[in-house]
C-alpha cells in the first residue's frame, strides 16, 4: 500500500494548525507546500518538515509528487484553485465553505466525477470525536425525539476592513466562515431545513458581522444558530429531546468533551484526550476514502455540502450579500417561498 502523498496550498492559521495537526493522522504523508511568497514557503517547509516548497500553486498542482491536495486559501479562490487541482487530475480537500455559492459547488462536484477524482469539503467538525459520540447517542435513542438544536460561534473579529473576515472582495462575513458550523450542525441531524428566518447586521465593510438563524423543518424540529464577529460568544452547541439533552462544551465545533443530561437530572459525561485541534481525524477519513478508491465520503457527501452551501446561499440572498461575480437576482424573481423576515441593521 503506498503512502497517500498530500500538499498544501495556502500558509495560514488554518493551514499552519492543519499540518500541526498531520503529524496526529494514522496514514498519509506531507510533502509539499504552495505560497506565492518564498519565503513564506520555505519557511513552512521549514516548520513542518516538508519537502517540496512551491512559490507558484499551479507547480504544486501539477506535481507528480503530490496525490491529494488541501487547499487553505481565502474563500473568494476556492472555486478557481479547485477546479485547477482537479483538471489536473488531483484529489482535493477544500476548506469550508467549498466555494462561495452552490452553482460553484454544484459544478466542481461534477467536475470531480468527470476525471475521477475524490473532492470533499474540509468540514473538520464532523470527524470530531465528540461529534461522532454525540451523534451516536441521539441514532441510539438516548434523548427519544431530538426536538431542537442551539448553536453559537462568535469571537471579536480583527479590526482592519483589508482582513479576510471582513473583506467583502475576499467573500467575507460571519456566516460563511463561522455561521457554517452551527448550520452543518443542525443539517448533520435535520437534513436542509424547510423554513428559513434570518437577522443580520451589516457592518462598516458591508459584509454581516452578526446573524442569527432560526430555521425550521415539516417535522418541527427548530434549530437556534449564531455566528458573529463582534462578540465573545459561549460556542457551545445544545441538543434538546425528549428524554434529556445533551451540552456539547465550547468550542464545541473542536469539542474534546460533551455531557448528557437525562430527565432525572442524572449526567452522563465524556471526555477525549486527543492531540492537536483535531484536524487528524479529518485527514484518516480522507485518506480511507483514497485508499478505498471512493470519490466521496458517506459521512460528509457532495449532497451534504451541497445542501450546507444552499442554505447559506438563501440566507444571503436574504441578507442581499453578493460577492464579485454573483448575479443580483432582479426584485421581480426574487419572491420566495420562505418566510422571510427582512430587518438588517446597519452596525
Amino acid at each position: 500500500m503506498r503512502t497517500i502523498r498530500w500538499g498544501i496550498i495556502g500558509t495560514g492559521a488554518v493551514a499552519r494548525s492543519f499540518a500541526n495537526d498531520f503529524a496526529y493522522a494514522k496514514t498519509g504523508e506531507l510533502t509539499a507546500i504552495a505560497s506565492r511568497n518564498k519565503e513564506t514557503a520555505d519557511q513552512f517547509a521549514a516548520d513542518f518538515n516538508i519537502d517540496l516548497a512551491f512559490i507558484d500553486y499551479f507547480s504544486l498542482i501539477n506535481s507528480d509528487q503530490v496525490d491529494i491536495i488541501y487547499i487553505a486559501v481565502p474563500h473568494h479562490l476556492h472555486y478557481k484553485i479547485a477546479k485547477a487541482c482537479i483538471l489536473a487530475k488531483k484529489s482535493i480537500l477544500c476548506e469550508k465553505p467549498f466555494t462561495i455559492n452552490q452553482e460553484q459547488s454544484r459544478e466542481l462536484y461534477e467536475l470531480a466525477e468527470q476525471n475521477n477524482v475524490f473532492a470533499m469539503e474540509a468540514m473538520w467538525t464532523r470527524f470530531n470525536p465528540v461529534i461522532e459520540q454525540v451523534y451516536d447517542w441521539i441514532e441510539d435513542g438516548e434523548l427519544g425525539q431530538l426536538n431542537s438544536i442551539q448553536a453559537s460561534f462568535g469571537f471579536v473579529g480583527p479590526s482592519d476592513p483589508e482582513h479576510r473576515l471582513l473583506n467583502k472582495s475576499l467573500a467575507g462575513g460571519a456566516l460563511l466562515d463561522l455561521g457554517i458550523y452551527p448550520i452543518f450542525l443542525a443539517q448533520l441531524f435535520f437534513g436542509k431545513p424547510d423554513f428559513i428566518q434570518n437577522q443580520a447586521v451589516i457592518g462598516d465593510t458591508d459584509v454581516d458581522v452578526f446573524n442569527q438563524v432560526l430555521l425550521g423543518w415539516e417535522k418541527g424540529h427548530l434549530a437556534s444558530l449564531e455566528s458573529s464577529l463582534i462578540s465573545h460568544s459561549p460556542n457551545k452547541a445544545v441538543l434538546s429531546g425528549s428524554k434529556g439533552f445533551i451540552e456539547i462544551d465550547g468550542p464545541w465545533f473542536m469539542a474534546k468533551s460533551c455531557r448528557l443530561i437525562d430527565a432525572n437530572n442524572n449526567e452522563r459525561a465524556i471526555e477525549f484526550d486527543f492531540p492537536g485541534l483535531g484536524y487528524q481525524f479529518e485527514i484518516d477519513e480522507v485518506n480511507r476514502c483514497l485508499e478505498e478508491g471512493l470519490l466521496q465520503s458517506p459521512n460528509f457527501s457532495w449532497e451534504d455540502s451541497l445542501e450546507l452551501i444552499s442554505t447559506l446561499d438563501e440566507i444571503r440572498d436574504d441578507i442581499g450579500l453578493y460577492y464579485d461575480g454573483e448575479e443580483e437576482p432582479s426584485t421581480e424573481h426574487d419572491i420566495h417561498e420562505h418566510h422571510h423576515e427582512h430587518h438588517h441593521h446597519k452596525h
